[in-house]
């Protein structure tokens, strides 16, 4: 009608319009309108006065009276009490868990209903109804009451069939399938695929390139196509030496090796042995196993061992559980045995002692992307609380209770296209009245505190700060410079310490397609000392990956 109207009067670009039936509370008597903003206003009126509850209101027809444009309305009553309810659909509902009850004490409003109507369906949607839709059927008025009935179109139910993996080979669509929350025969969920892209981040051997659902015979077939990202590493160096004695000759060296994605199905298994120097080495072994039993929870087990020259010598069994809660915070609960064993430690630091610590530790995050992100925050919390038997010294020492806590906090700014800043404050303390030198933090080294050797410092409180400007030359190649500084204590049975060790220098990183290389020259200071170059250490390291 309106188009008819100004295409006859096609020369004029705005008309004079005269809003009838409708208090000007709410319209103008007389505007000068153009065809746009006639129908902007019209919507803009009814929307008003269903905000003050006159729910019937409408425009219902326009005439051209000699050169001016009248739309007539119809106002109504307004009405304080509204009730919605779903008519014919008793039987579809009680078949269905915790449907939602509607809250018709709160609706004051359309929006409010349409509201309402969207938590309806996202319900229906998460319950294996995505194509569920409501529809008004009729109102009516009674009591000064104004009653809306809805009609439900349930749609047909629909349950996960297949999961199609592209390119096929690269993970198994079982565990993939389980580990997305996708399981066949259960109810088709929308939360699940906008959750997909976030949960194969956290698979550091897959990233997603695009993923589609279609629909047949009331079964939902996902496909997803994949990208397979190189992140198993092995490495290794080994040399001979001459024997502590002078008598024949001792291996040392280094091996470093990660698999992930064990027979296509998430599993990883690392190695790390270290033996730098006659006497000292450490061995460190782990296993993830994720979707444990179909659960959502990962199983882990790691063993360590280290041993330091003649002093003594530590092992570690830990098992874990892993849990993700939401998709940026996941938690871990663990037991671990920590056994101490004294050597020839004629200086009496170091004890023989049985600890049992059962842990939870929260890691939190908001990055924007979890591998090398150049932008947000993560922090790590843990608490490990274990009972401590100390034995075979010459004065009995009770049963004691042992704490040890540590909490990280690493932040990244990108300041400029290529420049980022890193900060990140790291801290840990043990607490018993008993502590011996193999019971302490060890510091030092390309992870902590660089400028010094790998694991140099002992302490039982520490704090310590890394400050990096990092340079990236592409996507994940960076020069840098740092600064860490840290504070450094312990009380034990046999004297105490304390330090504040700091380092400053630069280096550079490079990602390759065949591996990562990294080298950083740095400088370290001591208390009552000043950065030498005497004393300087060049940290470096490369990782062959496949």
């Amino acid at each position: 009608m309106l188009g008819n109207l100004f295409a006859q009067t096609a020369d004029s670009i705005s008309q004079v319009v005269v809003f009838v039936g409708i208090d000007d509370k709410y319209a103008p008597k007389r505007s000068v309108l153009d065809v746009n903003e006639i129908e902007a206003t019209k919507k803009s009126v009814i929307s008003e006065l269903r905000q003050d509850g006159y729910w019937l209101a409408s425009f219902d027809s326009v005439r051209m009276d000699s050169d001016t444009l009248k739309v007539f309305g119809y106002q109504g009553r307004s009405f304080d009490d509204v009730e919605i309810s779903i008519v014919d659909a008793e039987d579809m509902i009680n078949n269905l868990t915790r449907f939602p009850k509607i809250k018709s004490n709160k609706i004051s409003s359309p929006e409010q209903i349409e509201s309402e109507i969207e938590r309806l369906l996202d319900y229906l949607e998460m319950n294996g109804y995505p194509f569920a839709t409501f529809f008004m059927d009729s109102s009516s008025m009674i009591d000064d009451k104004l009653w809306v009935q809805l009609r439900l179109d349930i749609g047909s139910k629909i349950t996960y069939d297949s999961l199609v993996v592209n390119p096929a080979g690269l993970v198994k669509p079982v565990f993939l399938s389980k580990y997305l929350g996708l399981d066949f025969g259960e109810n088709y969920d929308e939360r699940d695929l906008a959750q997909v892209e976030d949960k194969i981040q956290h698979l550091p051997f897959l990233s997603l390139e695009k993923v589609s659902t279609s629909f047949q015979l009331k079964k939902a077939r996902v496909e997803m196509d994949l990208i397979h990202r190189k992140v198993n590493y092995f490495d290794g160096i080994l040399g001979l030496v001459p024997g502590q004695d002078g008598e024949g000759v001792e291996v040392t060296g280094e091996l470093d090796l990660s698999i992930s994605n064990l027979f296509q199905s998430g599993k990883k298994v690392e190695v790390n042995w270290k033996k730098l120097e006659p006497g000292a080495q450490q061995l460190h072994a782990a296993y993830l196993h994720p979707i444990l039993l179909g659960s959502p929870l990962d199983f882990y087990f790691s063993l360590d061992q280290i041993r330091q020259d003649t002093i003594y010598s530590n092992r570690s069994l830990q098992f874990a559980f892993d849990y993700r809660p939401s998709r940026s915070v996941s938690m871990r609960m663990s037991y671990e045995n920590l056994l101490g064993n004294e050597l020839d430690d004629r200086s009496g630091a170091s004890g023989d002692f049985d600890i049992d610590y059962y842990g939870l530790s929260i890691d939190w995050y908001k990055l924007d992307q979890l591998y090398n992100p150049k932008s947000g925050f993560q922090t790590q919390w843990s608490i490990n609380i274990g009972k401590k038997s100390v034995t075979n010294t010459g004065t009995p020492i009770p049963e004691s209770t042992q704490y040890r806590l540590r909490a990280t906090l690493e932040y990244y700014k990108k300041i400029s296209a290529r420049s980022v800043l890193y900060l990140a404050s790291k801290n840990g303390v043990i607490f018993n009245d008993y502590l011996y030198l193999n019971d302490l933090f060890r510091l030092g080294g390309l992870k902590t505190i660089r400028g010094f050797n790998e694991l140099e410092f002992f302490a039982s409180r520490y704090a310590l700060i890394n400050l990096e400007w990092r340079y990236y030359v592409d996507t994940n190649s960076y020069l840098v410079a740092f600064y860490d500084q840290s504070f450094l204590s312990y009380e034990i049975l046999s004297g105490s310490f304390s330090d504040q060790p700091s380092g400053l220098g630069a280096g550079m990183q490079f990602n390759t397609d065949q591996g990562n290389f990294k080298i950083l020259y740095g400088l370290g200071k001591r208390d009552g000392a000043s950065f030498s170059f005497a004393s300087s250490k060049i940290h470096f390291g490369y990782t062959a990956i496949f």
